[in-house]
């Protein structure tokens, strides 16, 4: 009896044992099984974050593009700009510098007209002068005569 306590004993320890050694390999089976998952899941996470990152990316490099070609048609505008600005400004100078030759023309030509409107004046007032000069002596003349006139009359 108690050999087959012992056989027993002996099968239970070994059904045991075989029962742990079954729950150690489905422990590591399912272990695997975790871990294999795990990796699945950690690769389809990194793998969504790079398409995440890689669609985030393009949309940055567009938005790039995008500003690189206003910055481009700015800096085309600006130049044109500045290059009508600087034809206009060397218009300004142009007509600034003809203006003030023209100044000077009307300058020189109304100094040359006073010159002669004084010369003229002044012959003018010589003119006159001796006109009334000359009148004087006519009146004088004149005078003298009709006092001759008189003096010969009765």
């Amino acid at each position: 009896m108690q050999e087959s306590r012992d056989q027993a004993a002996d099968e239970c320890a070994r059904a045991l044992g075989d029962a742990q050694t079954r729950l150690a390999q489905k422990e590591a089976e399912l272990t695997e099984n975790h871990a294999s998952e795990a990796e699945q899941l950690r690769c389809r996470v990194e793998q969504e974050s790079r398409d995440t990152h890689q669609v985030e990316a393009n949309a940055l490099r567009e938005q790039l593009a995008q500003l690189e070609k206003s910055v481009e048609q700015e800096k085309a505008q600006n130049q044109e700009l500045q290059t009508e600005q600087e034809k206009l400004l060397a218009q300004r100078d142009d007509v600034s510098s003809q203006l003030q030759e023209a100044l000077e023309e009307t300058r020189k030509t109304a100094d040359k007209r006073q010159g002669r409107l004084d010369e003229l004046a002044i012959d003018v007032a010589q003119e006159k002068s001796r006109y009334e000069k000359e009148l004087r002596g006519l009146h004088e003349d004149k005078n003298r005569t009709e006092e001759e006139i008189r003096s010969q009359l009765p």
